[in-house]
């Protein structure tokens, strides 16, 4: 009898101890592929082969030099897995601008109103990723992301203007600590050719906007993720390399939750420092190209 109550003892033991190991190892495992642990840097994973996910994506960007600024920024996207390491995206975009004061015509010509509260159909994009390796599997994870996009308005003044765009990004992803930690780098470039629309004659003009974005993360909780993310973006005029026409960085923080299918991801990006070849608008910030503050909230569905 002893003997038997002792067996039982121990198996109930043996079980417990595997149930512990189990949901540790759950909590230490991502969640899911491609999954958003920052607003505005990428990891390098894809969405496995088959599956599916929807984003809806809100920006803010507010503050200006002179008078009332506001524009919310709304993206709309779909994504596929193709097949493990690569997958496609598809882009709905749209973009509300609301100033007064003037605070428009800091990002734009002499043509662009004092005051404006315009909601605007923007453009569609194609998103193309690649992931090279995956930081879950090898020592780091390495992607190429691509996107071709046509935009109808200019998104600081919402003036109408005709620009195609292509943006590049390598992304590398390292995770530290049982994948608790993760760390990401964005190396991008987005060339566009713009014009006034309608032109009046006026041809494209074609600009190269790099940028730089880093973030850091922990999971300090099960589904819970706190960290950091940097920007640093520029514009070279007429797509020359020595013509730099204005430059910002921002920091702040990125909160990351997920549960069962959902995840979402909210990101505070004020503007640090900055500079405009017009320095009588911009003072020790870029207020012409840039705003003073930027939140963005993304909501992620996978199915």
């Amino acid at each position: 009898m002893r003997i038997i109550l002792s067996l039982r003892v121990n198996l109930v033991a043996h079980r417990f101890r595997l149930l512990a190991l189990s949901s540790a190892t759950f909590l230490v495992l991502p969640v899911r592929a491609d999954e958003n642990y920052f607003g505005y840097s990428y990891g390098s994973e894809t969405l496995p082969k088959g599956k599916w996910e929807l984003y809806s994506w809100t920006t803010g960007r507010l503050g200006k030099g002179t008078g009332s600024y506001s524009a919310f920024d709304l993206k709309q996207e779909v994504e596929y897995g193709v097949t493990d390491r690569f997958q496609i995206a598809l882009e709905w975009n749209e973009n509300h601008t609301y100033f007064t004061g003037g605070a428009g015509q800091e990002s734009a010509d002499s043509n662009t109103p004092v005051r404006r509260n315009r909601f605007s159909f923007v453009g569609n994009a194609l998103e193309l990723k690649y992931a090279f390796s995956s930081p879950y599997k090898d020592l780091v994870g390495i992607a190429l992301f691509v996107e071709p996009e046509y935009a109808l308005t200019d998104s600081p003044s919402g003036d109408k203007f005709l620009e195609w765009e292509i943006e590049t990004r390598l992304l590398v992803q390292k995770n530290f600590l049982e994948d608790r930690l993760i760390a990401v780098l964005n190396l991008t470039n987005e060339t566009e050719w713009e014009r006034p629309r309608p032109s009046h004659g006026e041809s494209f003009t074609t600009n190269f906007k790099p940028e730089i974005t880093t973030g850091v993360t922990y999971r300090f909780a099960s589904n819970w993720f706190l960290g950091l993310e940097t920007r640093y973006a520029t514009q070279l005029a007429n797509a020359n390399i020595r013509n730099q026409v204005d430059w910002a960085f921002s920091v702040g923080p990125a909160l990351h939750y997920a549960v069962g299918r959902w995840w979402a991801t909210l990101t505070w990006l004020p503007q640090v420092a900055g500079w405009h070849a017009d320095g009588a608008r911009s003072g020790s910030l870029d207020l012409n190209s840039h705003e003073r503050n930027e939140i963005r909230l993304k909501i992620g569905f996978d199915f």
